[in-house]
């Protein structure tokens, strides 16, 4: 089982430091090899652990030669104090920066896979440690980022330590460091004070947060010299603020929009209302593409103006029909969900044909809505079936359906299983699903007072348990809001421990610890 806010995250009072080369962190991914060029004693300037530095630069010896792999990004000073320049000749590697230092500072250079050597190009992480002060600080913070909703661990994130009153949007990190591919991250020789912990995913490597990139962030400061445990953090993409129109045409006859709060009186098309179809939030629709004249289309909602050439021979293409089936099984009582790529005006069910292999017709009630046919079958069937929608089965505003012929296998009650779940340890509301993979098979939404889920006729398989705490009872998962410090919804999985069997009852209980 997986756990979105077990306690992970702890801040140690620890100090230790080494000769030549710092301690070598797991924290920021890079492989540590024996061979790797590594510092000659004695070289160092300033030293290891050298107190009352006033120097811009920092130099060092070799033990072998080696090249510089990318060192603006794999090279990190903390805190920051200006652009680094690392150069090397032959065995001599050079640090400048460009900024001041700051008083009584601990500062801690990194090299994470900067430097290798020229005939293995093996690499290592090198931390170099000195002070402008009396003493070294020693203070550490360790931690753990995950995707908020997978639960993955997050790798490759860039992970800062910012001043309590700084946006990190605006304003560098006073530390930094990264996550490493188990989601873990370190910063070490910390000065005593409360940060804004704020991590995202670097994906233009500007060492930036940037508008679109996931980010996680803790709901509270993080005092550096505090010995409490705190929750890992979990990342999310976060809304885009811009509030811009975004569509995808579906050919022959609809079309996705979202990117800002839609409406069918706020959206026009070629100076028409738009006809939506289906609703999926407040600012994400699938809708109507009406016909035109021409090949031009030009949507207007608000201030935006999206104009398309959408070509005739497109829109008069016959359209599609797929089937919305879970391993393109039926059992009785099932309803068949086909969806198109068109708004349905009219169906004609003498060209819709179901029936089992042997032939034998089956009756159903067909029902049509929007871009949507459910077909009911009405009788147990003992063979696999088929459900054959002949060409013009449909017909959309200005087409008619392409043929297509689905197979199904057919399940029997006794074929099937049904579980039985005790919930009573998942307090508040929770959407719990029944998963087979990345799959929702089954879901239910929990209340304040269930304690138990029924799923019966389960088509056998081995399944997990996915469950959101569902805070705003929207029945969906909601990733986090930075400005609010809201985190993402919690999601838990559960592995079953039992294989669902043909005609099993199974009964199994979540079990939720109390500090998770």
């Amino acid at each position: 089982m997986n756990f979105a806010n077990g306690s992970v995250l702890t801040v140690f009072r620890t100090f230790a430091f080494f000769a030549g080369c710092a301690e070598i962190v797991p924290l920021t991914g890079g492989p540590s090899d024996n061979r790797a060029a590594l510092p000659v004693d004695g070289t160092q300037n300033p030293e290891q652990g050298a107190l009352h530095v006033s120097q811009n630069e920092l130099n060092v010896k070799l033990n072998e030669f080696f090249t510089l792999n990318d060192p603006t990004n794999t090279a990190v000073m903390n805190p920051n104090a200006g652009k680094l320049e690392v150069t090397s000749n032959k065995r001599d590697l050079s640090i400048k920066w460009d900024g001041p230092l700051q008083p009584n500072t601990t500062y801690i250079i990194q090299l994470n896979g900067t430097i290798r050597d020229l005939n293995e190009k093996n690499d290592t992480i090198h931390q170099f440690v000195f002070s402008t002060g009396d003493q070294i600080d020693s203070l550490k913070i360790n931690g753990l980022i995950t995707d908020g909703f997978t639960n993955k661990p997050s790798n490759a994130y860039t992970i800062g330590l910012y001043d309590s009153l700084k946006d990190p949007y605006k304003n560098a990190p006073v530390y930094i460091c990264k996550s490493n591919d188990k989601g873990q991250f370190e910063f070490s020789y910390l000065k005593a004070g409360e940060y804004q912990l704020f991590a995202f995913l670097d994906t233009n490597k500007d060492r930036l947060p940037s508008i679109g990139e996931d980010i996680a962030y803790s709901s509270k400061l993080i005092a550096s010299g505090d010995s409490t445990a705190f929750s890992h953090i979990l990342a999310s993409k976060p809304k885009n603020p811009v509030k811009q129109l975004q569509l995808k045409v579906l050919n022959p006859g609809t079309f996705f929009a979202s990117g800002k709060e839609i409406s069918e009186s706020s959206l026009t098309i070629n100076s028409q209302p738009v006809q939506i179809i289906k609703r999926f939030a407040a600012d994400s629709i699938l809708a109507v593409l009406p016909s035109s004249s021409n090949e031009v289309y030009t949507f207007i909602d608000g201030t935006d103006t999206i104009t398309k050439i959408i070509s005739l021979k497109d829109r008069n293409k016959n359209f599609f029909v797929s089937g919305k089936i879970y391993k393109n099984a039926w059992t009785l009582g099932d309803t068949l969900l086909f969806e198109t790529n068109e708004f349905i005006e009219k169906i004609d069910t003498s060209l819709i044909i179901v029936e089992d292999k042997t032939k034998l017709k089956v009756k159903y009630d067909a029902l049509f809505s929007g871009n949507q046919v459910r077909i009911i079958p009405k009788s147990a069937i003992a063979f696999d079936m088929i459900v054959d929608f002949k060409m013009g089965a449909l017909r959309g505003l200005t087409n008619v359906n392409d043929s297509i012929k689905v197979e199904l296998k057919t399940y029997r009650t006794s074929d099937l299983s049904n579980l039985k779940l005790n919930i009573e340890s998942l307090k508040g509301q929770w959407v719990i699903q029944l998963m087979d993979g990345s799959n929702p098979i089954r879901t239910f939404f929990k209340s304040e007072s269930d304690s138990v889920v029924n799923w019966n006729n389960v088509i056998p398989a081995v399944y997990q348990i996915r469950c959101i705490r569902d805070v705003n009872g929207n029945g969906k998962w909601d990733m986090g809001i930075w400005e609010t410090k809201a985190q993402p919804e919690e999601v838990v999985r559960f592995d079953l421990k039992s294989k669902l069997r043909p005609n099993w009852d199974i009964e199994e209980t979540l079990e939720l610890k109390p500090n998770e």
